[in-house]
């Protein structure tokens, strides 16, 4: 029986929710084969089919809630574990050891392909951007992340194989690799099926606010709640249901299920949200995110193979949304056909590294 460990940052829901997937298809590919995931998302995201050990090896972006970046917090906490890095190897090392791991898949953590190297085991990277390019566009204001994105550099350039989900940002930085479809959920309900899951009501036209893992609890609630015209649903820290507004729990292991159920979203464009939204057909209204460098490779893939229209952040948090939402339902649709099959494509080519390797 093969064991293999998947390394996944706690940025956000969407880089779990990814890597879930991949996750199901290697079980259904190899049914005997022993996954470890080592990351600070919560279980719940993983199921029972994985062996889950909380742990974090690298810091992402540090956020007060969906559409804020603290960059200071942000190096300073780099900077703290970087410090960590000769001890956190040597933990993983013995991990690694002792579980007989034959081979590593990064999403997108720097750190797991330097402990693979040092561990003589291969290594694979699944993403569509990495962390030296997402710090690297900070470097005017805070210099001194140049050290700490050199050394990322050189861990990410031991990778054995990178695996690039469509409208990468630049992945020169891998050695090896090859571009892989989007890997994303498909709900299998039927838009009524999954209202009735959700006790949404069967006729309104329902819009689901969604802002990934951190939230959004600036948004101007009692403002959405006079937009009667919509029904408002969202996931929260509180299971509340009141007027044209229902927040359900956060713990959501179908979420793909709520975003059948439903006529549009609002978001912000992150890589889990933007793939559900081109896999259910489902119109977007997005929102900027701040200086981020993914964000323009998203856009260009909404633009491209979405129905969407653009929200800027402050008519969004002030409540003014009714127009926008307006003019999204109101656009011709624009779905082109888009490959889904990233996670078996991705899976396929884990196990044959694994087994050769």
């Amino acid at each position: 029986m093969s064991s293999i460990v998947y390394y996944i940052t706690g940025h956000g829901f969407g880089h779990a929710v990814r890597s879930n997937q991949v996750i199901r298809s290697l079980r259904k590919a190899r049914p005997d084969l022993r996954i470890h995931v080592r990351t600070m998302a919560p279980s719940w995201l993983f199921g029972d089919a994985v062996f889950h050990h909380p742990q974090s090896i690298d810091i992402g972006i540090r956020q007060s809630d969906s559409l804020s970046m603290g960059l200071a917090e942000t190096l300073e906490a780099c900077q703290s574990l970087r410090q960590s890095f000769p001890k956190l190897i040597g933990q993983e090392s013995n991990f690694i050891k002792s579980e007989q791991i034959k081979l590593i898949v990064g999403d997108i953590p720097p750190l797991c392909f330097e402990i693979a190297a040092r561990a003589s085991v291969p290594s694979v990277a699944i993403t569509n951007f990495s962390w030296d390019v997402i710090y690297r566009a900070y470097l005017r204001e805070y210099p001194d992340f140049l050290p700490l994105i050199e050394e990322i550099e050189s861990f990410y350039r031991k990778a054995t194989l990178a695996l690039t989900l469509p409208y990468p940002c630049d992945m020169k930085i891998f050695p090896r690799r090859e571009p892989v479809p989007w890997a994303t959920r498909v709900s299998s309900l039927s838009k009524a099926q999954a209202r009735t899951k959700f006790k949404l009501p069967a006729s309104a036209t329902i819009i689901l606010l969604s802002f990934g893992g951190l939230g959004l609890e600036r948004l101007p609630w009692e403002k959405l709640r006079r937009l009667r015209e919509y029904f408002f649903v969202a996931t929260g820290k509180a299971d509340i249901s009141n007027d044209n507004l229902l927040l359900l729990p956060d713990e959501q292991p179908q979420y793909e299920d709520l975003v059948r159920a439903v006529d549009a979203i609002v978001t912000k464009p992150g890589y889990g949200i933007v793939a559900d939204a081109i896999a259910h057909r489902l119109p977007m209204l997005y929102t900027d995110r701040g200086d981020f460098p993914e964000y323009p490779r998203l856009v260009e893939a909404v633009r491209d193979c979405a129905t969407a229209e653009f929200i800027p952040q402050s008519e969004l948090l002030s409540g003014n949304i009714a127009p926008y939402l307006q003019r999204l339902l109101q656009k011709p649709p624009n779905w082109p056909a888009v490959p889904l099959n990233g996670a078996e494509v991705a899976a396929d080519k884990v196990i044959k590294l694994l087994d050769n390797g």
